[in-house]
């Protein structure tokens, strides 16, 4: 549809245009009361004509504060000239001489629709629900790392950046996500080789809301935090993420990211310490399978400096004989999202690939779903543009680029952005739907 079709009737009305008007007086009703989803007086409207030998839209204003533009070519004549041999206006004039006498619509000033009650909105995605599954374990604050990838820097701990990163993706982001945030193991959890070690709460250290991003940074360890102690009950923390994200709303896209430096250990149905500390949590991998398969939850997996080697027979903690990135590699491909190649997971071996990572799998996370608020009345009339780009309609979401309503048959409430044009939105943050109705 072009947008210069917008205007037909208000533009016969004030004479900017004659050809493809309906009649001399607009469809509705036998008092000149214009239909079509704006109710105004004719005889109240007034127009303003944009300067001469230019194509810059004209306003044409209607009782009842409903603006809306015209764009008409214009005679090199001076604007709002009144020809006095025959009493019309240049604007007249040239409307009257640019349309094809042989068509029903003019070249310039030919228009087939005009708005309805909400010519324009200006709207939003759906936000994702995003849960941080975060590793507070004791290798977190014992281990540094040369996060800024320059040997002449001191090193910090990884929590030290872990904590910057989280700072800088829930600030970014924080308009368009609703981040929660889940420790493993608890702040409570302490450093002995006991149950102790591997305490995870029930529910999440801080939940699911809109602009979450301070309670988020102060419900975790702060930077420099050295007191962090305790085994990776991975497996724990991603059940609570879990099961918080099921009881959201479910129109909302759900999402998890799990960070972690190690295997999973603090299995659940450990008999004793040994095999509460030294043997791998195999059900992390099959929860999170379950998480992606049976929820449609994607789990994205990040590592921090994960080396690719089998770890010794020794007591110290973390899994034996297990090796670290084969297993992270397992839990990315079971949770629906891995990366292409042999190493799967986001792995970061400073603090500026952390930040990459998170950005990137966060970005990737936004919706592409659109609600329309209204609805329109004449849902095939819909126009959608992108930072003034009209994005086309498509039938098919997964082959094409373009926008498709989300419930083909109705209720037309929503639309998704598909291919590139869903990058595009990412980019820009909305869309502009434009409403239109059949005149008459």
């Amino acid at each position: 549809m072009n947008t210069t079709r917008r205007f037909h009737l208000m533009a016969c009305a004030l004479g900017l245009a004659t050809a493809g008007c309906p009649s001399d007086s607009p469809p509705g009703d036998a008092d000149g009361t214009a239909t079509g989803g704006i109710s105004a007086t004719l005889g109240s409207a007034s127009a303003t004509e944009p300067t001469t030998g230019s194509t810059e839209p004209g306003t044409v204003t209607l009782e009842g504060s409903e603006t809306a533009t015209a764009t008409t070519e214009l005679a090199d004549t001076s604007a709002g000239t009144t020809d006095p041999s025959t009493g019309t206006s240049s604007a007249e004039t040239t409307a009257q001489t640019t349309a094809d006498p042989s068509s029903s619509e003019g070249s310039s000033t030919s228009f087939d629709v005009i708005p309805c009650d909400v010519a324009e909105a200006v709207l939003e995605p759906v936000p994702p629900n995003i849960m941080l599954v975060l590793d507070k374990s004791g290798s977190m604050v014992i281990n540094a790392w040369d996060h800024d990838a320059n040997g002449a820097t001191p090193e910090i701990t990884r929590w030290n950046s872990l904590y910057q990163v989280v700072d800088f993706v829930t600030t970014t982001f924080d308009a368009q996500i609703n981040f929660g945030a889940v420790l493993f193991p608890a702040i409570n959890a302490t450093s002995t080789y006991n149950i102790n070690g591997c305490i995870t709460g029930g529910t999440p250290d801080i939940g699911i809301a809109a602009n979450n991003s301070a309670a988020i940074l102060a419900g975790i360890p702060a930077a420099g935090e050295a007191n962090i102690f305790g085994g990776t009950p991975a497996t724990a923390g991603v059940t609570v993420a879990r099961t918080h994200l099921l009881a959201q709303n479910p129109a909302n896209p759900r999402a998890l990211i799990l960070v972690t430096d190690g295997a999973a250990n603090c299995a659940a149905d450990a008999a004793t310490n040994f095999e509460r500390f030294e043997v791998y949590d195999d059900a992390l991998p099959a929860l999170v399978a379950t998480t992606w398969t049976a929820d449609g939850i994607p789990v994205y997996v990040v590592g921090i400096d994960v080396d690719d080697v089998v770890s010794g027979v020794v007591v110290d903690g973390s899994p034996d004989s297990t090796n670290t990135y084969d297993a992270l590699n397992e839990v990315a491909v079971a949770g629906g999202q891995p990366l292409p190649g042999m190493e799967q997971f986001y792995q970061a071996t400073n603090q500026l690939e952390l930040q990459d990572a998170l950005e990137g799998i966060i970005a990737n996370a936004l919706s592409c779903t659109v609600p329309l608020d209204p609805e329109p009345a004449f849902p095939e009339l819909l126009e959608v543009l992108i930072e003034a780009m009209m994005v086309p309609e498509v039938n098919d979401c997964a082959t094409e680029d373009g926008w498709v309503y989300t419930n083909a048959g109705g209720p037309y409430d929503s639309i998704e952005l598909c291919g590139s044009w869903c990058d595009a939105l990412k980019d820009a943050g909305t869309v502009t739907a434009e409403y239109y109705c059949e005149p008459g």
